[in-house]
């Protein structure tokens, strides 16, 4: 898994992450108190079909927060690459994440 986006706890602190994703921001929703955690590995710094990823990363988990307000998702989701997006663990164990 080279990313993942995941709720926060109610005091705003992520839950617990692998390590190897080193790369860690917070997404506040723009419209409550709800923040997530963006996770990556160093191997998302890069470019793919003329996009930065991690770049994408951040303006689709930005897109993904804001349509599902209210309620919030409450699942995990993982980095399905830059033509899946962002992909909850049916999707991602239907798509062969």
């Amino acid at each position: 898994m080279a990313a993942m986006l995941d709720k926060n706890r109610p005091d705003g602190k992520p839950e617990v992450l692998p390590d190897g994703l080193t790369n860690r921001e917070i997404i506040n929703c723009p419209r409550c108190q709800v923040s997530f955690t963006l996770a990556y590995g160093a191997g998302e710094h890069r470019i793919e079909n003329g996009q930065n990823v991690v770049n994408l990363m951040h303006s689709s988990a930005h897109e993904l927060i804001s349509e599902n307000h209210p309620p919030h998702m409450d699942s995990t989701y993982v980095w399905g690459e830059t033509k899946l997006k962002w992909l909850d663990r049916e999707q991602a164990t239907a798509a062969g994440k």
